[in-house]
């Protein structure tokens, strides 16, 4: 089937007399790794939440595969292709991996066939396959049978990562999925995005590692004061005066 692309067109985010998002135009194409790095106050999480639901913006919209979605809550946006996870994992800390994984893959939104995913045997089953496959790709099938409120902090990433891809989103936004991460797991998580994408699914990373965010993505925004000042291939906006002098400090990353 072909993907959504997510498109944010002109938002504007206030509180008060302090404006988070100023205009920012921003998307997130099928089969493509969009990165969004900025400092800290940049506007990032702001932007990420106006994306997903969970604020509204005073101005501009968000569409969804051409639909406006601007009004809907995360819940409808998740029935209809568009999963995030957090920043904190959001796990069911008292089930194992495998169960909280088959969540994500029985309450995805509603199939071709008009029911819901899950709601049938044949449906069940596919759920389960879909939760091995996602298990064995991210290295988590030694870890199925184990409680989720005891794992590292690195595997709940992984796993609520897992979680998402169970919901076979058309739009998946990660928000710091890196952090907590040991190398060999960063490599892990980048090897995904990688295959992800080449699914036909749109990524949005947010994520401080930008040598990651450089690494692995087709399109890099860089966020400063609520405006994106440089967007492009990750060469273009790894070398931007602004970004060199106001994010990276330090002139291009090597």
């Amino acid at each position: 089937m072909s993907r959504a692309e997510l498109r944010g067109r002109g938002l504007v985010r206030r509180y008060g007399g302090l404006t988070a998002v100023d205009k920012v135009d921003i998307t997130v194409a099928p089969g493509k790794v969009t990165g969004l790095i900025g400092p800290n106050g940049a506007g990032k999480s702001t932007l990420f939440s106006l994306l997903t639901g969970v604020e509204k913006p005073d101005k501009g919209t968000v569409s969804l595969g051409g639909r406006n979605i601007t009004r809907m809550s995360p819940d409808v946006r998740a029935r209809r292709g568009l999963v995030q996870t957090f920043q904190v994992p959001s796990l069911f800390s008292s089930m194992t991996v495998v169960d909280n994984l088959l969540v994500g893959a029985e309450n995805r939104r509603r199939d071709y066939a008009g029911g819901l995913f899950g709601l049938t045997p044949h449906g069940t089953l596919r759920a389960q396959r879909m939760v091995t496959r996602t298990l064995d790709s991210l290295g988590l099938t030694g870890i199925a049978d184990v409680t989720a409120g005891t794992l590292s902090t690195g595997a709940l990433r992984l796993v609520e990562l897992a979680r998402a891809l169970c919901a076979r989103p058309d739009v998946l936004l990660l928000d710091e999925p890196a952090s907590g991460l040991d190398g060999q797991e960063t490599e892990r998580l980048s090897a995904l995005l990688r295959q992800v994408a080449a699914e036909g699914v749109g990524v949005l990373l947010v994520d401080h590692d930008v040598e990651l965010v450089f690494s692995v993505t087709d399109q890099v925004y860089a966020m400063v004061g609520g405006r994106i000042v440089a967007e492009g291939e990750p060469s273009a906006v790894r070398d931007d005066p602004t970004v060199r002098s106001v994010y990276l400090a330090q002139g291009p990353l090597a």
